[in-house]
């Protein structure tokens, strides 16, 4: 009997020594909370119900009919059997087996799909129709990569009356591409042939536009020149296009007779550089060309670097002026900077053009700003670029540019101020000079 009861207690814990009220509820709360459960696991009314075939018979089943005698010896195979069912339950319904996936070029994808893609034949699915799958263009691209010339030749035969459609499809573009990368240059007269009636539709697809930059980068000097011509009249709407623009650019890296472009650039120069897309355009011409090429260009923006200053986009043509331009623009520039430094450097934009300035510009202009700043106003300039988002920025390039005699009257102007009157990014500045101190 006693070593009963220790049997009983090992297997049931510290419940043994609970009395009968808190067994029913600890009972009751078991049954409620895998009522509620979706897990396939029974309750103990179910387990009740459930015959169970005992090695004594003299033993009681369970769950005891006894309220006296709740607890009970439970049987090592019982256990095992329950958990066996409820571990295999829980593994099918509860949590779902992940399919096996097999890497594939830059995709992956599962075994079963896998197979099924390469076994399908012609007669379920033509090969143009299989290009359009995100999967199946996968393999289509690897076995013209690394097929013979055979194997090419049968791929480009089956695909190309479909060009134009798949050169605009958002997984064929990737297959035409390859094409392009990988074969002779035969292949590549034949696709620039098949393309060329459909050339500014797909420079104003977002794929189709790809496939054209592509072509730009293997076909020969005088197909490129046929594909100019086919885009001139629409290239200013290109320039303003999303996806046409990124064709303008390639043009200008790539095609050795582009400078009508920057005729272009320079007729609508005020609403080009303004523009998202064209101020990309008009940066590429300005990093690309020769500043010989690009002197009425230069003519034509020095009169909007004031304006440009404070535009999202233009900013950049600006700081470009500032560090490759002719020296006229970086004069003009720098006499707006310093005339206006409280309103530039407080600007998000214009702020990165007096920051370009700063870096730029000789001792003599550094002393000049240094004069404007340490003004008698209030409250004072110098207080006010410091504790600004966008002026501490500025403040730390100008202080970095100083020499020891200037840095010294700034720090005396600084300590001048109480800690209060330094804002978030006051203290980053402050933060700063210690560093700069340090060193």
């Amino acid at each position: 009997m006693q070593e009963t009861e220790q049997s009983e207690k090992d297997m049931i814990g510290s419940l043994l020594d609970e009395d009968e009220s808190e067994c029913s509820e600890f009972r009751s709360s078991i049954t409620k909370s895998q009522q509620h459960s979706q897990s396939p696991i029974k309750s103990f009314k179910d387990v009740k119900d459930t015959p169970l075939v005992l090695e004594d018979a003299g033993q009681q089943e369970f769950p005891s009919n006894d309220p006296n005698n709740f607890y009970f010896t439970v049987q090592p195979a019982f256990i095992q059997q329950r958990q066996h069912s409820m571990s295999h339950e829980f593994h099918q319904y509860i949590v779902s087996q992940p399919p096996i996936y097999y890497p594939y070029q830059d995709g992956y994808f599962s075994q079963k799909r896998t197979k099924r893609l390469q076994s399908s034949t012609d007669s379920e699915q033509t090969i143009a129709q299989q290009c359009q799958d995100q999967y199946a263009s996968l393999i289509i691209q690897q076995s013209f990569i690394q097929g013979n010339d055979f194997q090419r030749d049968k791929i480009f035969k089956a695909l190309i009356d479909d060009l134009p459609l798949l050169s605009k499809h958002k997984f064929g573009n990737y297959v035409i591409q390859k094409i392009i990368e990988n074969s002779n240059q035969n292949i590549r007269n034949l696709i620039f042939e098949q393309l060329h009636p459909y050339i500014i539709e797909m420079c104003y697809d977002k794929f189709g536009c790809r496939v054209i930059q592509k072509l730009l980068e293997f076909i020969q000097n005088h197909q490129k020149i046929q594909l100019i011509q086919s885009i001139k009249s629409q290239v200013l709407n290109l320039i303003f296009d999303q996806c046409g623009n990124h064709v303008i650019q390639k043009i200008i890296d790539l095609v050795s007779d582009a400078e009508f472009i920057i005729d272009i650039v320079t007729n609508n120069v005020d609403h080009i550089v303004s523009h998202p897309y064209g101020c990309r355009i008009a940066q590429k011409c300005l990093e690309i060309f020769p500043n010989q090429k690009l002197q009425q260009l230069y003519i034509s923006l020095i009169p909007l670097c004031e304006k440009l200053q404070f535009c999202q986009y233009g900013n950049y043509i600006v700081q470009h002026m500032i560090t490759q331009g002719p020296p006229k623009g970086f004069e003009v520039i720098g006499k707006f900077v310093k005339a206006r430094i409280l309103e530039v450097s407080q600007d998000k934009y214009a702020s990165n053009v007096a920051q370009k300035y700063i870096t730029l510009a000789s001792d003599d202009d550094i002393a000049t700003i240094c004069k404007i700043l340490m003004n008698n106003c209030v409250p004072p300039m110098l207080l006010i670029l410091i504790n600004n988002q966008f002026g501490n920025y500025v403040m730390q390039h100008f202080y970095s540019k100083c020499n020891e005699k200037q840095k010294e009257l700034i720090q005396i102007q600084i300590n001048k101020y109480e800690e209060h009157q330094f804002t978030q990014f006051g203290r980053h500045f402050l933060q700063f000079l210690a560093r700069c101190q340090s060193c």
